[in-house]
């Protein structure tokens, strides 16, 4: 199978003619009671496809379909000219059972290495979380946790009992996990690094098994299809809780559908919030999809970390900052630190995991309402989006739980050591490791559940009982609409008339005449929406001119036999276009499509270097300029730097 890797920066592939078919995948029987994503079935394959499909620039397309056992099938299929990309989005809306067609998106792991130094040894982000105190309780005995990253070393010292034979759904195989960049290594290492070996780091849950599927290569970064692959892979192969220390900035509902069919099987699903915090915090998927705890980072002051995306989508804040774990022996050191939300995530699903082996029967919901309610509040008062709803407290969510009936199983014989005492690794860091990790394992049950039953009934009763019994209240059962859109989102060039129906249904059904609101948010501006109602087919057709890059959402108003609901968010990014054509010698005509105001570029090559040569700025859109004065000869561009909410252009090269 050629299946196309995605690179840090970029997409890198190799094209095989118009199309060629990169990766079919069956996975395991799935559960009956869950229900997919749908998208993308009714829109035009035009909308859906890129504006500009090239050799260079290839279109995957991504189809999911629901096989007669109720399992997700993925396919990728790439495009390397438009009219086959149309063809290939056309033939997969029409194949039987599909529940999705949409475009491929980049993936990123979301880790920053702070630097080579590999000797950081002390682990503040125990104590901030209460891990020793967490312990008295569950050591994650009897939990598996999917690392979907990079890989995993299995063969490091600190690590490698712990890990279990994984897939690599890059190149889709299964068996022992490498890992060429280290990123999944550190993650697996904060998670379930081996504990009280006198060795190198611990982890906090110490006694999880991790279950390694590789969706990013070697460079940390992958596809959002692949990315799909593995959560499905990864719950019909025991994981319980899932970690993904990975983000994309475009919605790809291949991955929503997996996610769902995930949590029907009970797995609770984690994911970094991103790291752009800079950039504006774009929204990162998949930590911003339904049912995902999204976890922002914080330092070791309890401040949210400069690179943390703040947003409503987040959901919990973990330790991200100057975090030790585990590193490919391979690539030179055992032990390194590293910064990111990528580092927060393990963090929630190390917790995560002690809930679940604190007690087997806690749903996904409960073990999230656990974290949340338990959470250290930080920032604003109450939620906020930069912590959401706080800091997380192992012992603290350890305590919101009711005890199981039975003893819950205790850790090792041999308990977490302190610090590696004896003989520690050549690499292991030199000072001391935390101070914080108990000295001895739990060796009995929780002292709180009752130590004797009542012997006997109350030795009074009532004289009477009631002459009547209480009216019961009446119970309304509101519905939830779901609600979907025909398009994720696209690129358009600057003027084009967009087109964006959703669909809204309730018990399956259409949810025609009903209260709705279209909400759009164009560029840095506030929210704006205005009230609709749907069809009576349940739609809503939104038309819009793309004059700035912005974001578009429906909400369904609550009634009184409905709950409000959103949908995910549909995103339109504008770009200016603009043209040139030599019109005699030395004369070229420039037609620039673009926001009113945005300056332009006209550039030359010499020696090699293209130097700006005169500017203008367009007063009208679309604009006609004719340039004189040029060098006959002379290769010249013309660029449209990128505005605030309109992207840029650049023209092709031209001869003067």
């Amino acid at each position: 199978m050629n299946k196309a890797t995605i690179s840090r920066c970029a997409i890198g592939a190799v094209a095989l003619g118009a199309f060629a078919a990169v990766g079919v995948l069956a996975l395991p029987t799935g559960s009956a009671d869950w229900t997919p994503v749908t998208y993308g079935l009714t829109a035009e394959p035009e909308q859906i496809v890129p504006d500009v499909v090239t050799e260079a620039q290839p279109a995957r397309v991504v189809s999911t379909t629901i096989d007669e056992d109720g399992r997700p099938v993925v396919t990728v299929k790439k495009a390397t000219d438009k009219a086959s990309a149309v063809k290939l989005v056309k033939d997969a809306q029409e194949t039987e059972n599909a529940v999705g067609v949409e475009i491929d998106a980049p993936v990123y792991a979301l880790g920053i290495p702070t630097g080579t130094d590999p000797y950081r040894a002390q682990q503040w982000d125990f104590t901030k979380i209460r891990t020793a105190d967490a312990w008295q309780r569950s050591t994650g005995s009897g939990v598996t946790v999917a690392v979907i990253d990079t890989g995993v070393d299995a063969t490091h010292p600190d690590l490698g009992a712990n890990v279990l034979r994984g897939y690599d759904a890059i190149a889709n195989t299964a068996g022992t996990s490498t890992d060429g960049n280290g990123h999944g290594t550190h993650v697996a290492g904060t998670i379930a690094a081996v504990t009280g070996n006198g060795v190198g780091v611990s982890g906090i849950a110490p006694d999880v098994r991790i279950l390694p599927v590789k969706v990013l290569g070697a460079n940390g970064s992958g596809s959002m299809a692949d990315t799909a692959e593995g959560i499905v892979w990864a719950a019909d192969n025991g994981a319980q809780v899932i970690n993904m220390s990975l983000g994309a900035t475009t919605k790809v509902s291949a991955v929503s559908t997996a996610i769902t069919y995930a949590r029907s099987k009970g797995v609770t699903v984690v994911a970094a919030a991103g790291n752009s915090r800079q950039q504006g915090s774009p929204v990162s998927y998949p930590g911003a999809d339904e049912g995902v705890i999204a976890v922002a980072a914080t330092d070791s002051a309890d401040k949210v970390a400069s690179y943390s995306n703040a947003g409503a989508y987040v959901d919990v804040a973990a330790p991200g900052s100057g975090i030790i774990s585990t590193y490919p022996t391979a690539l030179g050191n055992q032990y390194v630190s590293m910064n990111g939300t990528s580092m927060a995530s393990p963090h929630v699903a190390a917790v995560a995991a002690l809930l679940k082996g604190y007690r087997s029967s806690l749903t996904p919901d409960q073990i999230e309402t656990a974290l949340e309610k338990s959470a250290t509040d930080l920032g604003t008062a109450g939620f906020d989006n930069d912590f959401g709803n706080g800091r997380i407290d192992a012992a603290a969510a350890l305590a919101t739980i009711t005890a199981p009936t039975t003893a819950p199983t205790t850790a090792p014989t041999t308990a977490p050591t302190t610090a590696p005492t004896t003989t520690a690794p050549t690499t292991a860091p030199t000072t001391s490791a935390p101070t914080s990790a108990p000295t001895k394992a739990p060796t009995t049950a929780p002292t709180t559940a009752p130590t004797k039953a009542p012997t006997t009934a109350p030795t009074t009763a009532p004289t009477k009982a009631p002459t009547t019994a209480p009216s019961p209240s009446p119970t309304v059962v509101k519905v939830k609409p779901v609600i979907t859109a025909n398009v994720t989102g696209r690129e358009v060039v600057y003027g084009t008339t967009t087109t964006t129906t959703f669909t809204v249904k309730a018990n399956g059904k259409a949810w025609p005449a009903k209260p709705v609101q279209i909400c759009v948010t164009e560029g840095a501006a506030a929210e704006q929406c205005t009230n609709a109602n749907t069809t009576s087919a349940g739609t809503v057709q939104v038309k819009r001119t793309a004059k700035a890059s912005y974001q578009l959402v429906l909400k369904a108003v609550a009634t009184t036999t409905s709950e409000a609901t959103t949908s995910a968010p549909v995103t339109y990014k504008v770009r200016a276009a603009v043209t040139v054509v030599r019109t005699a010698k030395a004369k070229l005509a420039v037609t620039l499509t673009g926001a009113v105001g945005q300056p332009t570029e006209i550039q030359q090559k010499v020696g090699g270097t293209w130097t700006t040569v005169g500017k203008y700025t367009a007063s009208a859109t679309p604009v006609k300029v004719t340039v004189t004065g040029l060098v006959a000869g002379q290769t010249y561009r013309v660029v449209v730097p990128a505005g605030a909410t309109v992207l840029g252009a650049t023209s092709a090269p031209i001869v003067a």
